[in-house]
């Protein structure tokens, strides 16, 4: 059977949908379908499960060899895979296949545009929309205390001896020039310099050094790690409530 060719162009549709509200737009497109045989993909450790009053298996990729080709109406992918594992999913489902994508998975999805040569849809679920974040992203620094305090000390002593300058001038009878006002001025950004004090402080967004005392700051760590030593942690597993008995 060809993957491709097993859906038809447009039954093809992606929902965007919050990482948090995954299992609950899971749950809201199972009843939506409710009457027509639902295929859930992930690739988390999720064991091949029917659940018959639901008319929906739950299954990993690992499990596909299990089901036979072509008998569910719906696929749901819960998560994405990479292009070519996508394709084989499409064999199990001969009319619909969905994807439900967070804003971070929406890159994985150009791959798989590429091999089925089109843009697939996209469709927001009514009430799943995915929210804008309002928060700024890195703020502008503020100048720390000490450094305000520098700056003032600063201005202060350019402006002593640029008025000293102009004394001595009007007693000899002379006027200052503006470049000789300047080259004093210059000194106060000579003195600004950040210390190291005022560097860590700048490279950590203005937070405090006091707020991270005794606590770990990961902010900087370029990819997420296991920081407790122990085993790596497991993929999470998906679940649909069932009304009624378990079979």
């Amino acid at each position: 059977m060809s993957t491709t060719n097993s859906v038809k162009r447009h039954n093809h549709k992606v929902h965007p949908c919050e990482a948090s509200r995954k299992q609950e737009l899971l749950k809201h497109l199972g009843s939506f379908y409710e009457g027509k045989k639902i295929l859930v993909l992930s690739k988390a450790n999720t064991t091949t499960t029917e659940i018959k009053e639901k008319n929906l298996t739950l299954s990993n990729d690992a499990g596909l060899s299990q089901l036979q080709e072509g008998s569910f109406d719906v696929l749901i992918s819960f998560d994405l895979p990479d292009a070519e594992t996508y394709m084989k999913r499409l064999a199990y489902t001969n009319t619909l296949a969905l994807i439900i994508v967070s804003d971070k998975e929406e890159a994985l999805l150009y791959p798989i545009d590429m091999l089925l040569g089109k843009n697939l849809p996209r469709e927001v679920v009514p009430g799943f929309e995915i929210k804008k974040s309002t928060k700024k992203k890195n703020p502008p620094h503020r100048p720390t205390k000490a450094q305000l305090a520098q700056e003032e000390e600063a201005k202060q002593k350019v402006r002593e001896k640029q008025q000293k300058l102009r004394e001595r001038a009007a007693q000899r009878g002379e006027e200052v020039s503006e470049e000789d006002i300047a080259k004093i001025g210059k000194e106060a950004n000579k003195f600004l310099k950040d210390s190291d004090a005022d560097k860590k402080e700048k490279n950590s967004l203005g937070k405090k050094e006091w707020d991270t005392k005794g606590k770990t700051d990961y902010r900087n760590k370029k990819s997420a790690s296991n920081t407790s030593g122990g085993s790596a942690r497991k993929p999470r597993v998906i679940k649909i409530p069932s009304s009624g008995k378990k079979s």
